[in-house]
């Protein structure tokens, strides 16, 4: 099957930063491949270098099961979206749109339709006649959508396509990619720094860290069994709450010690865990598998004392972060207050109309047999828990 991406790909910048290391990412045939991870993690360099825009110094560039690693831009066939839009100044939306049809020599009456059909999709019809200068940011991102999805190139590159939208519009434009993506079978490498959005509409994500791949796999995958405890706190519509803690078995029955309390699994040591009876893990807990134990709790969770830090009301409900009396666990690539953590943190589901706020005491109950255990030197993962079939993705 022919596949498109990057193979032993290593891209080094003019500074002598080394931006890919040695990045294999292939997409098959008609794959919606995103591509996620932070600012500086190499996303943007990558679809640059199926471009044909980043150099690269060693490694080989494929689309469509050919080699084009040499090939100059134009020889690509390459429709590709910027985060800055990246108009002509010169001409007008419609001229926008049409610029690389016309660049292929389409017929003028076919230009006319595509164009016309996508920016009926994209709601850009009463904008064809201005110029860039007239546009606010979002609507210069809408345009350099439609001029990529006017063609059926041999791939589409989109390098974060909604960065300047709202809610509501991300929304519709998404929805609109995808239908024109899949509706070609067109290759489509997706680059985004939003793990909703990737969660949402494709078909594998590949999640990047300091130029080089740390995962590649489906989303309910990546969300079931994050293969770190990077990925672990970068996937997540709210991050997985880490405690440290040690596996210990009792009766034949595990269990994990977190700070003075032991949290009983109620079975025996899982077969991956088995080499770390005694030793240090870190338990990666969703806030659906953390719950309040103010009222008392199941009878096979233990609960755990715990103090407010913040609470976020989305509406259904509240997701509530707290500390409990356990040491912090950091990631690579932590936000700045959570690498200023004193303590250990979960983030938990309230009621909506729960009486929680900063500064009060609450106890919370965790479901260690839905938790997944991670190396607490390497970070990486040794034990994932079955989903449950209503699991997120």
């Amino acid at each position: 099957m022919p596949v498109t991406g990057l193979d032993g790909v290593t891209v080094v910048h003019a500074d002598g930063t080394t931006a890919l290391r040695a990045v294999t990412l292939l997409a098959a045939e008609g794959e919606l491949l995103v591509v996620l991870g932070p600012s500086g993690s190499g996303k943007s360099t990558l679809l640059r270098a199926v471009a044909g825009l980043s150099a690269v110094r060693s490694g080989t560039v494929v689309i469509g099961g050919r080699e084009v690693t040499r090939l100059p831009v134009q020889r690509r066939n390459v429709a590709m979206v910027f985060e800055s839009g990246a108009l002509l100044p010169f001409l007008d939306v419609a001229g926008n749109m049409a610029w690389g049809l016309r660049a292929q020599r389409v017929p003028e009456p076919e230009v006319a339709e595509r164009v016309s059909t996508q920016a009926r999709g994209l709601r850009l019809t009463r904008l064809l006649s201005r110029k860039p200068e007239a546009l606010s940011a979002g609507e210069r991102g809408l345009v350099g959508v439609g001029r990529a999805m006017v063609r059926t190139p041999a791939v589409f590159l989109l390098d974060e396509p909604l960065a300047h939208l709202d809610a509501a519009d991300r929304l519709r434009v998404r929805r609109r990619i995808v239908e024109v993506v899949r509706g070609l079978g067109v290759t489509t490498l997706y680059v985004t720094h939003d793990q909703a959005d990737a969660m949402a509409i494709a078909d594998r994500v590949a999640v990047l860290r300091e130029g080089a791949v740390v995962q590649v796999d489906q989303p309910r995958e990546l969300y079931s069994r994050p293969a770190d405890l990077f990925v672990a706190g970068f996937v997540g519509a709210a991050p997985m709450g880490l405690l440290p803690a040690r596996l210990v078995v009792s009766a034949g029955s595990a269990g994990f010690r977190v700070g003075a309390r032991i949290l009983p699994l109620w079975a025996p040591v899982p077969g991956e865990l088995s080499g770390s009876v005694g030793q240090q893990v870190v338990l990666g807990v969703r806030p659906e598998d953390v719950h309040d134990a103010t009222d008392g709790c199941a009878p096979d969770l233990v609960a755990l004392p715990a103090t407010v830090l913040a609470v976020e009301r989305t509406g259904a409900e509240k997701v509530v972060t707290v500390q409990v009396a356990a040491p912090p666990v950091t990631t690579p690539g932590a936000d700045p207050a959570e690498a200023r953590a004193t303590a250990a943190r979960l983030r938990v589901r309230f009621p909506a109309r729960a009486p929680v706020r900063p500064g009060s005491s609450v106890q919370v109950a965790v479901d260690v047999a839905q938790a997944h255990v991670f190396d607490a030197t390497t970070g990486r993962g040794l034990w994932h828990p079955r989903p449950a079939p209503s699991a997120a993705q």
